[in-house]
């Protein structure tokens, strides 16, 4: 009886040791898992967090000038009459409207309805001379939000007295920026205006220049 006792013992302390090992082993490899270092994260596209897809720009974001080239400005130009036999050239397609005002017409680009030219005629509306008067214009024009004054100088054109005058402000609709060039001749004040968004200028300025330059008399 003692022996088969003292058997006993030894195999259930043989299965205890056995037990612990397996635990052991466990234990380890179960630490393993769980401290080994983490694998890296794939790179991300720079601006852009996990899960999202670089986007396609169809055009430029708003609010950034996009380039202008020779191709983008009005292919065809047509000439129209104005107030007080004035003739000049507009972009074709363009339509026009007679205004309030004394002297005027508009015409508008069909394709931005912020884009606007005016041209005509009319006698002055006081006895100042063409300088002082649109100096004097100017002191109420200067009010708006955010004008800046890019030239305000007398000139000629053609041999008659003169007033080349460009500025910018902050029109309801964003920056705006306007051209507009007076001239008399025998007795009546004729001019050509244009204005539009900033980023588009150097387009609208190309039409305006080119209005000014085939502009009768």
């Amino acid at each position: 009886m003692p022996v088969r006792g003292q058997l006993g013992s030894r195999r259930l302390a043989i299965a205890v040791f056995a037990a612990n090992l397996v635990g052991c082993a466990l234990v380890g490899a179960t630490w393993v898992v769980l401290n080994r270092a983490p694998e890296p994260a794939p790179p991300v596209e720079p601006g852009l967090s996990l899960g999202d897809t670089p986007a396609t720009l169809s055009s430029p974001p708003p609010g950034i000038p996009t380039p202008t080239t020779a191709a983008e400005a009005p292919a065809t130009l047509v000439r129209v009459s104005g107030p007080e036999g004035l003739e000049t050239v507009i972009p074709a397609g363009w339509p026009t409207k007679t205004l309030p005002e004394p002297g005027s017409v508009q015409a508008s680009d069909p394709a931005d309805s912020r884009r606007i030219l005016k041209f005509g005629g009319a006698p002055p509306s006081d006895g100042s001379d063409i300088v002082t008067y649109h100096e004097r214009y100017e002191r109420q024009i200067a009010r708006r939000a955010g004008y800046t004054r890019h030239r305000l100088r007398s000139t000629t054109l053609r041999g008659a007295e003169a007033v080349d005058w460009e500025f910018a402000w902050d029109a309801p609709e964003g920056r705006r920026h306007v051209r507009a060039f007076y001239w008399r001749s025998n007795g009546i004040e004729y001019y050509v205006y244009a204005h539009g968004p900033e980023p588009s200028w150097p387009e609208t300025a190309e039409v305006v220049q080119r209005m000014l330059d085939d502009a009768t008399p």
